[in-house]
């Protein structure tokens, strides 16, 4: 992961062409889209992908940017991270499962693996 020296402005940052997540795989408009249109701004996404995994991987190979959580770019080093120019909220993570799993062991093993990786 590099950092950079500079960050950009509002303006630069909404004339850059950007990546989204949308798991649904369609969304072109987001948290920080919300939060750019209250400050009477928008970005230019063009394209929208439907996980994390898969934007590090499109961000690696183009010049597109994108807005991710900074543990998912920490190790590597062909992405570069810089502070967004405008404070977007972050997403709550839940887990939901079916009541007559909450007592069977190995989907509490699996329960307790997982919250250990987020």
């Amino acid at each position: 992961m590099q950092t950079c020296d500079h960050w950009p402005t509002l303006a630069q940052f909404c004339k850059l062409e950007h990546v989204i997540v949308s798991p649904d795989g369609g969304g072109f408009f987001g948290v920080t889209d919300e939060t750019l249109a209250k400050v009477g701004v928008a970005r230019k996404v063009v394209l929208s992908v439907p996980h994390f995994l898969f934007m590090q991987s499109v961000l690696a190979s183009t010049d597109l940017v994108g807005m991710l959580p900074a543990r998912l770019v920490c190790g590597t080093e062909a992405l570069r991270m810089v502070e967004p120019p405008v404070e977007v909220p972050g997403y709550e993570m839940a887990m939901l499962w079916h009541e007559r799993v909450h007592r069977d062991p190995a989907h509490q093993w699996l329960r307790e693996f997982i919250a250990a990786s987020v």
